[in-house]
């Protein structure tokens, strides 16, 4: 504790602060009355010891500081102002001569006050840093329940709890199973969009070391840790002077790391922030958990488990998606529908499990000749779609074309190496030559394709 104790007279002066010390007390000694506000500002002060000459502007150091204990010390015989004293409230007052068990006890009481004061205050403290960890996993959770986006969710969440734990950055950096090490998938501000992508090799610098070892690590100064890696920050002109990296960890495997940067105040991360991050980077790896999952669970949603071909729900949303952006940019689509040529016969002669079999690979051969960009979907059946966005009929006619020959080219095969040819029937319309809307589009296809039917099968007929 820190007593400020102030006498204008020095022999007086130094019996107080002898005292004072006796009773354990650490003290500053004044004689200018001047002074005793520069001091309170500038210092702490835990307890005040005044002569009765402060009393004039007792009011004025309560206002510095109303938890401030004060005892107010002065002669017998001087004219002291009581009335003052009293609306001071005052922690005590003592009359010179005085006894030491006398002066002991005011001297105790006082401090008792300040320790209750300052205990209060960490409890006060401790209670609101608690109700914004609260505030800050509520807003954690919602961040989780409005948004099954893996990139929105890491962007919410991370900034809520640099905020919290007053951090200037933060990053969140995934491992790649395939290449075994770790990418940087998010990132703060400006320097973050710069490191996007870069990677760390497993044990390259903090966040490499936390990835190998599972363990979260605090760096209170990354010049005298050989651990540190500066790439990044020549990379992106940020200055990293200190780090809290906690490793995610689902199902006890490690799937990347997460780490703020640099307190705003220049400390060095304590035990509390880690635990408020090991809390947070917890909800961070469950909320990345759920949105892969419902991310793999639509995605098979719009996958035919037989061809491995996009299914016609698909279709549908990427032809609705395409018309929907169309109204702000210009666009033309073409759509080929093909329909097998007397596949019942497939089935007739060879079995289902040959003419599944040929579905398939039916399903591989118009992959193989269709643009990275279009879209090749079984519609039901043995019905197939191919969706050629920003294509006009003629050269959508050449790849229905090319399909047609592709599948026509090598024999399929039955079971004992038996040989049969198939040929399909394909119709092309094009958006918004030949049609309004969606089902339009599709409508014009199919019935194209099946004059093709009623005229010869084999063969490419375009929507007129």
């Amino acid at each position: 504790m820190q007593a400020l104790i102030y006498d204008p007279d020095r022999l007086r002066l130094a019996t107080l602060t002898r005292n004072v010390q006796d009773l354990g007390l650490q003290c500053t000694t004044l004689i200018k009355v001047d002074d005793i506000k520069k001091t309170i500002r500038k210092q702490k002060c835990d307890l005040l010891i005044v002569d009765r000459t402060a009393i004039k502007i007792l009011d004025k150091l309560k206002r510095l500081d109303s938890t401030l204990p004060i005892v107010v010390v002065a002669d017998r015989k001087s004219k002291t102002d009581y009335e003052k004293i009293i609306f001071a409230d005052i922690e005590g007052f003592i009359l010179r001569p005085y006894r030491n068990d006398f002066f002991k006890k005011v001297i105790k009481k006082a401090v008792q006050k300040r320790q209750e004061i300052l205990s209060n205050v960490i409890t006060v403290t401790s209670l609101k840093q608690k109700i914004q960890e609260l505030q800050t996993l509520n807003e954690v959770v919602q961040a989780i329940n409005s948004s099954l986006r893996p990139q929105e969710i890491m962007r919410v969440i991370m900034e809520k709890t640099a905020d919290l734990i007053k951090a200037e950055g933060w990053s969140v950096l995934l491992l790649d199973d395939n290449r075994r090490d770790l990418v940087f998938v998010a990132a703060a501000g400006e320097a973050g969009k710069k490191i996007m992508g870069m990677r760390l090799k497993v044990g390259q610098g903090v966040a490499g070391w936390v990835a190998r070892y599972g363990q979260s690590l605090i760096v209170p100064d990354v010049t005298k840790d050989p651990r540190f890696y500066s790439g990044i920050d020549k990379k992106s002109k940020f200055i990293t002077k200190s780090v809290l990296c906690v490793p995610m960890k689902s199902r006890n495997k490690i799937i990347g790391v997460v780490e703020v940067v640099n307190k705003i105040d220049g400390e060095p991360f304590s035990k509390d922030d880690l635990e408020i991050f090991e809390n947070l980077v917890a909800h961070i790896t469950i909320a990345l958990e759920n949105a892969n999952m419902y991310r793999k669970m639509e995605e098979a949603s719009q996958i035919d488990t037989l061809t491995n071909l996009y299914n016609s729900h698909y279709c549908n949303q990427f032809l609705d998606n395409f018309l929907l952006n169309r109204k702000n940019v210009r666009g033309t689509i073409s759509l080929i529908f093909l329909d097998i040529d007397f596949f019942k016969l497939v089935d007739d002669n060879f079995g289902h499990l040959v003419g599944s079999e040929t579905l398939r690979l039916l399903g591989d051969r118009i992959k193989n000749v269709v643009r990275s960009g279009d879209v090749v979907a079984r519609y039901g059946g043995d019905e197939y779609i191919v969706i050629l966005p920003n294509t006009d009929k003629k050269t959508a006619a050449v790849i229905a074309e090319r399909i047609r020959r592709e599948i026509n080219q090598e024999p399929f095969y039955a079971f004992k190496n038996k040989k049969f040819n198939i040929s399909v029937t394909l119709g092309v319309a094009t958006y918004p030559g030949d049609a309004k809307n969606r089902d339009e589009l599709i409508g014009k296809a199919d019935k194209a394709m099946y004059e093709g039917k009623l005229s010869g099968r084999d063969k490419v007929v375009l929507a007129s």
